[in-house]
Order: structure tokens, then sequence, then C-alpha cells
């Protein structure tokens, strides 16, 4: 049996100006945010940045201070939860222990007194679609953790809203679980293709169910993205260095010359190398700052390097990382395959290309990439 959410219960979301205040904190700064129906939006950011508040005003369980909740191009800033048409699920499950799973998925639906056949066939049409069929006896103490994150989104499914809210639902998770239970929400994104608004501090979620990412940095958007934008063409430093599995290396340099092929600097050690960037504005003797992610750094080749002691060696199994102190004390990573053949106290060498390579400029903004081709 294949569940299928019809186009009208698929409803855009949109943000306008939208602020929060918590007595005198500022938690939500003038935020502006449009999600495509249909579209998965992953919320990320530092603890305290406001994801889970955002998600919660859209929820109707906090008020906004001021701006605009539009779903559906419908103004709900003042609506209660139960008639914005969305369904949230918990970080920590929120089921009711002395219910049945079958129970539990139609509370939602018997307390808005439906039909008793009606209530059963969508209970079992969204057990079967979560998998869940042979577990609508039991108690949710019976059940994995995995399995009882299954019941809270089957929950939120049965309602048939327009908007599925997801708050760090994978966070209580051990890594295995979270993995299974991650291929199982975008599945169902797949099947059902539902609005979802997801909120999670995992770089690896974000990356993998993202059609659109939104980071966050003290009550502010940064950048909206999609993942591999976010992730090759970060606005700024806190972007660059917020996205992807490691954080990127962030190295100081000193500019040589700039020009229509780029902005050359100087590194560490007193290499050198062009990087393909917009050099409008700088001059030269400008300090900047090189971006280049751990993966991207190489043992030999390269358009330029940078060599220091080996401080720390982490084996991963199918690889391994590497941490590299260089001579001005900067620590940078690199993340290599295989075993490694260096220890502590190693003098090593990590190497990249100038196409893998960001600059920043003081406050930290990108410098826009030169066209290719």
């Amino acid at each position: 049996m294949r569940i299928e959410t019809p186009p009208s219960a698929t409803a855009s979301v949109e943000l306008r100006g939208v602020h929060k205040r918590f007595g005198a904190q500022h938690v939500i700064r003038g935020v502006d945010l449009q999600i495509e129906a249909g579209e998965f939006c992953v919320f990320v950011g530092p603890s305290g940045c406001g994801k889970s508040t955002l998600l919660r005003l859209l929820a109707g369980l906090e008020d906004a201070s001021a701006g605009q909740l539009l779903i559906g191009g419908r103004d709900v800033t003042g609506l209660p939860p139960k008639e914005r048409g969305v369904a949230m699920v918990f970080q920590s499950y929120a089921l009711y222990p002395h219910m049945t799973v079958y129970r539990n998925i139609a509370f939602g639906l018997e307390t808005g007194r439906r039909q008793r056949a009606e209530t059963d066939r969508r209970v079992r049409e969204v057990a079967q679609l979560l998998e869940l069929t042979p577990l609508l006896d039991r108690l949710p103490k019976e059940l994995s953790g995995g399995q009882r994150q299954r019941v809270a989104i089957a929950r939120a499914i049965v309602r048939e809203p327009q908007v599925f809210l997801f708050d760090e639902p994978l966070s209580n998770l051990d890594a295995t679980l979270r993995v299974q239970t991650r291929i199982e929400i975008a599945r169902l994104h797949r099947r059902i293709g539902a609005t979802m608004v997801y909120v999670t501090h995992d770089q690896v979620e974000a990356m993998t169910l993202a059609d659109k990412i939104v980071v966050l940095n003290g009550g502010k958007v940064e950048q909206v993205g999609a993942p591999l934008q976010l992730y090759h063409q970060p606005r700024n430093q806190f972007v660059a260095g917020f996205i992807g599995a490691q954080r990127m290396n962030f190295i100081p340099c000193r500019v040589l010359a700039a020009g229509a092929a780029g902005v050359a600097v100087e590194l560490p050690g007193q290499e050198s190398l062009t990087v393909p960037v917009d050099a409008a504005g700088i001059t030269t003797g400008q300090p900047l700052t090189l971006g280049v992610r751990p993966e991207h750094m190489r043992g030999d080749g390269g358009d330029a390097s940078l060599t220091g002691l080996v401080e720390a060696v982490e084996e991963l199994g199918e690889g391994h990382l590497l941490y590299l102190r260089s001579a001005d004390g900067t620590l940078v990573s690199g993340h290599f395959s295989g075993a490694s053949g260096c220890r502590e106290g190693d003098l090593t060498r990590f190497a990249f290309y100038e196409d893998a390579c960001h600059l920043f400029d003081g406050d930290g903004v990108a410098l826009p990439r030169l066209a290719r081709g």
C-alpha cells in the first residue's frame, strides 16, 4: 500500500521579518525565509543560535515578538498550534506510556471525534508505511528507540498536516539507529512529498536530508542554499567553518598581488599560490584568511603546501586525520585515506591545489570565485 499526500496538503512556509525576544534577550533577529511547498528544509547552527526557537514559532508553541509567519500563503502568526496545519516530532518522542502503539498513533484522530472506521484505516495505512504493523499492540516501553521515533513520526503523518516540523528527532538514538532512521525519513519524504522543516546540529543529517539548508548564527540567517552550494560556495567564514564533516582549516596569509587571474597570497613558511577569486578592492600587503577543507589536503603534489610537526593522529579505519602545527603556530588538519604512517612529532607536509582554496577578508566575507571557462 502506498500513501499519497494530495497536492493541497503540502504548503509553502514563509517568514517575514520575524523577531523573538525573551525579556531583554533578542533570540531571533529579523529572519526572512521562503520554503517552497514539498521542500525538505534543514535548520543548522551552533547551540543557542535560535534554530529550535524558530521551529517553535512555526508550530505556534512560541509567539513572535514581531513579523509574520505564513503557511500556504495564509497568515498564521496569531493562530494557535491546532489551526496552523502543522505536526511536530520532538526529540523526546512524547509518547503516552500507558497507550499501545495503535492508540498513540490514533490519539489525535480520536480526540477529533472521527468515525472509528476512518481512524482505523488511516492508522493502519501509516503503520504499514513505517513498518509498524507488527508493533501496534505493544506499549512504548517494549520498543527500541528507533521504533519509538517511528511511532512519533506516524502520529504526525496520520494527522495529514500541511507541514512537518522535526526538532532534532535523532539525537537520542545511537549511531546505527541514527543512520537507519535518517534513511527512513528521507524515504518518507520522497514517498509523501510533504513540506518538512528539520532542526539538527548533525552535519551529516543536514547534508544528506536537505533540499535547502538554513545556517543560523546568533538569531540571524547567515546563508540559505542547497547543501553542495553551501559546501562549495560559503558566503562567509562562519558558514565555511560550520558546514562540513570536519571544520575547514583557516590559515592567515598576506596579499602579494591582485589581478585578473585572482589573488596571489603568501602563506606561513613563505610559500605562495594564486587563488582564483575576484580581486576587486584587494591591495598588496592586505591580510586575508585562506580556507582549505581537511579532505582537500594531499600528501604530495599541489600548488602550495604547509610543513610542520604532527600534533595528533586519529585513525578512522577507512582513513585517518592528521593534525599539523605549522611554523606560525596554526593548527591544520588533513583527512587522508588508508592508515597513517605518521606519529606525533614527525615532520610532515600538507599540499593543496588553488582551486580547492577560499579567501576571506578581514570581516570574514568570502571573496567571490572567478567563473571558469
